[in-house]
């Protein structure tokens, strides 16, 4: 549900909100998904650590993967195969 479109808070909206604060324990297939992209984004951190000298771009440019990493996880988590 893409709450940026409520308009009011209706009951679906209201589940859709506490769905989205409740653990949600993966399954395999999930889990594996979540080491590929950790995988992807660990190596892109190792990559611009390596080749970028340390200033605040390259610290926004690590903490922007980190925060990809975790809007990744909620995909997976949250969203429909």
């Amino acid at each position: 549900m893409d709450l940026s479109r409520a308009t009011e808070l209706t009951d679906e909206v209201s589940l859709a909100i506490d769905d989205m604060f409740t653990y949600h324990p993966w399954v395999q297939e999930q889990t594996d998904r979540g080491w590929a992209v950790r995988i992807a984004l660990t190596d892109a951190v190792k990559v611009i650590v390596k080749n970028c000298p340390p200033c605040p771009d390259r610290s926004a440019a690590i903490r922007k993967i980190r925060e990809a990493r975790m809007d990744a996880n909620s995909a997976i988590t949250h969203g429909k195969y």
